[in-house]
């Protein structure tokens, strides 16, 4: 437990202290510095341009809006909202230390990809600055051990998941925000707290670095040419839009608070990502159809069977033998979207 300094009453009040546990990931740096940043030199100086004029660093001020307690908030919200800033703030810390670190060990090898994580680490420190001090408003002091480069403990992935997945997660989030900003501009009465009048900056940071990243898909000839390209982009594109899809039946309360219907915002938001990436990838899945949503529903389905089998009396065998069809089910599916579900 510790004390933080109440600005608006003068007061010391007994500030909680929180773990933040975000993830560490690391790649295969070989890779990372051969990568020929000279073949698409325009696409790189824009994105590293855009990163290095940095419009949204006057964005991040806290207003008079924030000068009041938030002590009325309590039960349910208040602890969807805590929620919130913590999973925001362990994935902000989480980019910072990642972008910071591939900043350094990239900089005698590739200056360019150097240069543009030191910048994307800049943007990522200033979340994770704005949102621990949100966390404050609620009286959580985040425990921050994990800067500590001893108590990290790394996630090793192969590079084209790594650039896949971290490509995909910053246009996510883009999307995130920008859709909630939109949704809450337009209905000011669900704008329970302000930190969302400033998802309008946010996206217009998290996009940024997914331009970044999207210059590195396209230096990659495996990412971008050929019949192999495509379906290991199909396969990841539908890996990340399947597992995003899943988080509505467990973010239907928070998103509910804000006013929306977790099924229709993460279809918005799955669709709004997939139309900001064609310029980056060799393809596109097909999920302007509501057949592809109906069709993860499916999947969802039978990952709840799996669940109550989990959690029943049975022995471990039964367990597994109950939960093989469920799976079966599931991988049809998967299989039948990954031949199917394809745009140009």
């Amino acid at each position: 437990m510790g004390y933080v300094e109440n600005t608006q009453s003068n007061t010391e009040i007994l500030a909680k202290e929180t773990l933040i546990f975000p993830g560490f990931y690391t790649t295969n740096i070989k890779k990372f510095s051969s990568t020929d940043t000279s073949s698409f030199q325009g696409a790189f100086s824009t994105a590293i341009a855009n990163l290095k004029n940095d419009y949204t660093k006057d964005k991040y001020i806290r207003d008079e809006k924030f000068e009041q307690s938030w002590d009325h908030i309590q039960g349910e919200a208040r602890e969807l909202i805590i929620k919130l800033l913590e999973m925001y703030c362990a994935a902000e810390y989480s980019g910072f230390i990642l972008y910071k670190e591939l900043s350094y060990k990239l900089k005698e090898t590739n200056s360019v990809l150097s240069s543009g994580f030191s910048l994307m680490s800049r943007d990522e420190a200033r979340h994770a600055s704005f949102l621990n001090k949100a966390l404050l408003d609620f009286h959580i002091k985040p425990g921050l051990g994990f800067l500590k480069k001893e108590h990290r403990k790394y996630i090793f992935l192969p590079f084209s998941w790594f650039i896949y997945s971290t490509y995909l997660s910053e246009r996510i989030s883009s999307c995130y925000y920008i859709t909630i900003f939109e949704h809450l501009e337009s209905h000011p009465e669900y704008s329970i707290y302000p930190l969302f009048s400033f998802y309008k900056s946010w996206s217009e940071d998290e996009n940024r670095h997914g331009d970044f990243f999207g210059a590195i898909i396209k230096s990659q000839l495996q990412f971008s040419n050929g019949l192999k390209a495509r379906l290991i982009c199909k396969f990841f594109l539908l890996l990340i839009f399947s597992m995003t899809y899943f988080k509505h039946k467990s973010n239907d309360k928070l998103l509910a608070l804000l006013g929306l219907n977790a099924r229709e915002y993460y279809i918005s938001t799955i669709r709004k990502v997939n139309n900001s990436i064609r310029k980056d990838l060799p393809v596109v899945l097909d999920v302007e159809e509501s057949q592809f949503f109906e069709e993860l529903d499916i999947c969802l389905l039978h990952i709840s069977e799996n669940e109550k089998i989990n959690i029943s009396n049975q022995n471990t065998l039964l367990k597994l033998i109950r939960k093989i069809s469920h799976y079966s089910t599931i991988l049809l599916v998967m299989l039948r979207l990954l031949i199917r579900s394809e745009t140009a």
